[in-house]
């Protein structure tokens, strides 16, 4: 049964804020993957914060239209999933890895990244890039390890300091002892 011209402008108006308001959207092709393996993939998604939705190819244009985002061409033809997260790494890695164990399903059709078509060689080597919370964990290292080896070379110039004076101590005590 079609869906009354008032839900579809809904879905649009829905579908368009939500263009607006992600970093990154990509499309993927479910086709050949069963309604468990679909499950576990939305599921995958969802654990990384990643929103997986399924809708018209024509209402997705009218809403890409309505985003002022480039025209998806071919790239909408054909059923699509639509992928969204503000990590652009995290939803290619969890696409990759599940088609690495699924004959290469789902497809990756390509996509939009800050506004701008990427295709599926891009978001492919997105998938290859550390994520969010590694890359942090990187630049926090990278930060921190100045401020470590400053502090272990005062360590070290303190403790030589303690064991020139603990070396003078002895010296002079034995000085004394021998007068």
């Amino acid at each position: 049964m079609p869906q009354p011209r008032a839900v579809k402008e809904q879905i649009v108006q829905d579908l368009t804020t939500r263009l607006k308001e992600t970093d990154s959207v990509y499309l993927a092709d479910l086709t050949g993957l069963d309604v468990g393996e679909v499950t576990e993939l939305r599921s995958r998604l969802r654990s990384e914060s990643v929103e997986c939705r399924v809708i018209k190819n024509t209402l997705t244009r009218l809403a890409v239209a309505d985003a002022g985002l480039p025209d998806l061409g071919e790239t909408l033809d054909g059923p699509t999933a639509l992928v969204f997260s503000n990590d652009p790494v995290a939803p290619a890695k969890v696409l990759f890895d599940f088609g690495k164990e699924h004959d290469d399903r789902p497809r990756i059709k390509g996509g939009f990244l800050t506004g701008e078509i990427v295709d599926t060689a891009k978001v492919q080597t997105l998938s290859t890039l550390p994520g969010r919370d590694e890359l942090l964990a990187k630049a926090v290292s990278g930060i921190a390890a100045p401020i470590t080896g400053l502090v272990f070379t005062l360590s070290g110039v303190l403790s030589g300091l303690v064991r020139t004076l603990s070396a003078v101590s002895q010296q002079k005590a034995s000085q004394e002892g021998g007068d």
